[in-house]
C-alpha cells in the first residue's frame, strides 16, 4: 500500500512539473546572424594579423587607438577620445577614455596598448614592417595616457593608429617573446564581441561582452557566427538557400550580378572598392632584373581582362593609388601605354639575354578560391598575355588562402597575385606598405630605393595638399619606372543579406563589417 501512495506522488509530481512547465513564460530567442566568407583566418595575434578578414574579427572583439566612424571612411575616436601631437611632430599623445572593459570586468590600462605595439616592434610578424617603419617606441607615463614616438614626422598618424597593432592586449594573454596564430582560447578585448569559439576551417562564434561600453541596440544580433565557404559558388547558394543570413567577403562580379536579380536578397555595394595586383618579388630572379619586371608591364592589356573576363563589371587600374585619393592618375599608362607592347617588351628581354631558345621562365601563383571564381580565368588569359612572346614561359601555380598568403608577403614566390584595400584612408596607405624600404619586405616585394624613401617620407610629414600632391606624383612615376608592383583593376565589395532575418547592416567604404549595429527582424 505504501508503495502504490509513492507511484502516485510521484505521478504527481510529474504531471504537475509539466503543468507548470506549460505555464512558464519561454526563455526570449537568441538572435543569431550567421555570415559567410571565402576569407580564410590567417593570425588572430594582434602583434602579427595583417590581412582584411583578421582585423574585420578583430575590430569586431577590440579597438584601436582612433576607429572608423561606422559607415564612413572617416576615423574618429576610438579607445582614445582626444590626442595632439610634439611641435617636431614626433610624438603622438593619445588620451583614453573611461569605461572600457574586458569581458571578464577588468579595466582597460595604457600599458595594454604599450604591450601590443612593443610585441609588434620586438617580433617578426606579418605587420612588422608597417610598425617598424612608423614607430620607434611607446610608453604609458599613466593609465590613461599612451605617447607614442615616431620614425618620421606624420601628419597622418591618427589614421595610423586605428590600425589592428594598436588594440589592447591584457597580460598573460600572449607571450612576450613569440607569436601566437592561433590562440587556444581564442581573442578577447574591450570591444562589443567575445570569442567563444572557433575552428579556422570551419567557423567563428561570438558572442556579446556584457562589459561592452557602448552597449547593443534592441535588434542586433546576441551571437555572431561566421562561416567559411571554400568558394564564392558555394557561398552564394548558401545564402539563397537560406543557410546564412549575409553573404560577405569575397563575392565576385558573377554571383553579385546574380543575386541581385533574386527575390528576397538584398545587395549592398559598401562604396569600397579593393585593389588587384601583380607581386613581383625582386629578391628572387628573374623579377630583381628591372628589364623583366618593365616587360611584363608592356605586355599585360587591362582592357582584354576587364572585358573578356570580369564582363565590365570592374575597373582598369594604372596605379596603385584608386581614383579619388590625392595625387591619383594613370602613371603605368603615361609609361607603359594602356594596351600590350610586344615589341617594347621583346627588346627590354633581350637586353636582359633571353632569346627564343633561352627564354624567361617563372612561376606565376593565385589563389583559385579567395577572389572569386573568376581568378583561375584571369591567371589564363595573363599566361597568354605574357606568352604573346616567344621569349617568356609562364608556370601557372595555384595554393589555397591560407598557405598562400604566408607564402607571396614572404621570400617564396617569384611572382604572385594579391588584394589590397586600405588600413586607413589617405594615399600614403596605398604607397609605403609596398615602396618604403622599410616595409616592402613584409608585403613580399623587397623593394627598396633611397630616392622613394625620401619622397614618401616627406609627403607623410607634409600638411600643405599641394606640395603632398606633387611629392605623391613623383613617388608614383618612380613607382611606375621601376615597377615596383603591377596594379591591375579595381572591384567593388558588395554584401548580400536575406531580408526574412535581416533589416540592415552597417559596411562602409572602409570595409568594416560592424556586426553589433546589424538590424535583425
Amino acid at each position: 500500500m505504501k508503495r502504490k501512495k509513492l507511484i502516485f506522488l510521484a505521478s504527481f509530481l510529474i504531471v504537475a512539473a509539466v503543468i507548470l512547465a506549460g505555464c512558464a513564460p519561454a526563455e526570449e530567442e537568441i538572435k543569431t546572424m550567421i555570415i559567410g566568407v571565402t576569407d580564410e583566418i590567417s593570425s588572430l595575434d594582434f602583434s602579427d594579423a595583417y590581412s582584411t578578414h583578421d582585423w574585420e574579427l578583430m575590430r569586431n572583439v577590440n579597438v584601436p587607438l582612433t576607429d572608423f566612424v561606422p559607415g564612413k571612411a572617416e576615423v574618429g575616436a576610438g579607445i582614445a577620445e582626444t590626442w595632439e601631437v610634439s611641435a617636431d611632430g614626433l610624438s603622438w599623445t593619445f588620451h583614453l577614455s573611461d569605461g572600457w572593459k574586458y569581458p571578464d570586468g577588468s579595466e582597460l590600462v595604457a600599458a595594454d596598448v604599450v604591450r601590443t605595439v612593443e610585441r609588434a616592434l620586438a617580433l617578426d610578424g606579418d605587420i612588422h614592417g608597417v610598425v617598424e617603419g612608423y614607430i620607434t617606441g611607446i610608453e604609458a607615463p599613466d593609465d590613461k595616457t599612451v605617447v607614442v614616438h615616431l620614425v618620421n614626422p606624420r601628419g597622418d598618424f591618427p589614421q595610423i593608429a586605428s590600425m589592428a597593432f594598436t588594440m589592447p592586449t591584457q597580460e598573460g594573454v600572449f607571450p612576450a617573446e613569440e607569436l601566437v596564430f592561433f590562440p587556444e582560447e581564442g581573442i578577447v578585448g574591450v570591444g562589443p564581441w567575445q570569442m567563444v569559439e572557433y575552428d579556422p576551417a570551419e567557423q567563428v562564434v561570438l558572442e556579446r561582452n556584457p562589459n561592452y561600453k557602448k552597449g547593443f541596440g534592441a535588434d542586433a544580433p546576441d551571437r555572431v557566427i561566421v562561416k567559411y565557404y571554400e568558394d564564392a559558388t558555394s557561398m552564394a547558394l548558401a545564402v539563397e538557400n537560406g543557410d546564412i543570413d549575409v553573404s560577405w567577403r569575397i563575392l565576385g562580379p558573377p554571383e553579385v550580378q546574380r543575386l541581385s536579380k533574386v527575390e528576397g536578397l538584398t545587395a549592398v555595394n559598401t562604396g569600397g572598392g579593393g585593389i588587384r595586383y601583380l607581386v613581383l618579388n625582386e629578391a628572387r630572379e628573374p623579377m630583381n632584373d628591372k628589364n623583366v619586371r618593365q616587360a611584363l608591364a608592356y605586355l599585360l592589356d587591362r582592357d582584354e581582362i576587364v572585358d573578356r573576363v570580369m564582363q565590365g563589371t570592374v575597373n582598369p587600374l594604372y596605379s596603385m593609388v584608386p581614383p579619388g585619393f590625392l595625387a591619383s592618375g594613370e602613371y603605368f599608362v603615361d609609361r607603359f601605354g594602356a594596351g600590350a607592347n610586344v615589341s617594347a617588351a621583346e627588346d627590354l628581354l633581350r637586353a636582359s639575354g633571353y632569346s627564343e631558345d633561352s627564354p624567361l621562365v617563372f612561376d606565376l601563383w593565385y589563389p583559385p578560391e579567395h577572389y572569386g571564381t573568376h581568378a583561375a580565368q584571369i591567371f589564363q588569359v595573363l599566361e597568354q598575355q605574357f606568352e604573346a612572346t616567344s621569349l617568356i614561359q609562364v608556370n601557372l601555380q595555384s595554393q589555397e588562402w591560407g598557405t598562400y598568403v604566408k607564402a607571396c608577403t614572404a621570400d617564396e614566390y617569384q611572382a604572385c597575385y594579391l588584394g589590397w584595400f586600405f588600413d586607413y584612408p589617405d594615399t600614403s596607405n596605398y604607397l609605403d606598405v609596398f615602396a618604403e624600404s622599410a616595409q616592402s619586405d613584409d608585403m613580399g616585394i623587397f623593394y627598396a630605393s633611397e630616392t622613394m624613401d625620401d619622397l614618401l617620407h616627406a609627403a607623410g610629414a607634409e600638411s600643405d595638399p599641394a606640395v603632398r600632391a606633387q611629392l605623391y606624383t613623383d613617388a608614383q612615376e618612380l613607382y611606375a619606372e621601376d615597377v615596383v608592383t603591377i596594379p591591375m583593376h579595381m572591384e567593388a565589395e558588395y554584401a548580400i543579406f536575406r531580408n526574412e532575418t535581416i533589416s540592415s547592416i552597417t559596411i562602409g567604404p572602409a570595409l568594416v563589417f560592424d556586426y553589433e549595429l546589424t538590424v535583425m527582424k
